[in-house]
């Protein structure tokens, strides 16, 4: 289930059609209702949950519209290597959570595959990389890359 402030996350991001989550863990929620709107989701971190990875595979099991893919990887090798992760073109990036360490090796990913890029912070601490904050409905989010894609699109940079 994704609580509101998440939903309004997934109807910004679901006018992508490729996607990764960056730092997925074992919170595969977004990822699942966006797959699930038809979006096709590369759920990316060092180490994906059981509860992802029993995600990605009921949503091969089920007749949804789009897919949910649980790549194992650390967005600091994303960010420098094209080949690793196998993880294709992507329309946008995004991540839950971001701890300040991982912002910028995030929006260096999002760079390197000219994807938007999107994210949450832990909430205590700030964005350590340039960013337009955005709040809908009382869910604040943070764009370091912006895009002209979709109809609800995150504005150009």
């Amino acid at each position: 289930m994704v609580s509101s402030p998440r939903r309004t996350l997934v109807d910004e991001l679901a006018d992508h059609d490729r996607l990764v989550e960056v730092g997925v863990g074992d919170r595969p929620a977004v990822a699942r209702a966006l797959a699930e709107r038809g979006c096709r989701v590369v759920a990316v971190d060092i180490e994906p949950g059981d509860r992802t990875r029993s995600t990605a595979r009921e949503t091969e099991d089920e007749p949804i519209a789009g897919s949910l893919r649980v790549r194992r990887g650390d967005v600091l090798g994303l960010a420098k290597d094209p080949d690793e992760g196998e993880i294709g073109p992507i329309d946008a990036v995004y991540a839950c959570n971001l701890p300040a360490e991982l912002q910028r090796p995030t929006v260096a990913l999002a760079d390197r595959l000219d994807a938007v890029c999107v994210f949450t912070t832990l909430g205590f601490e700030e964005p350590v990389v340039p960013v337009r904050r955005r709040s809908v409905e009382g869910a604040a989010w943070y764009v370091a890359r912006g895009g002209e894609r979709g109809k609800r699109s995150f504005g150009p940079d």
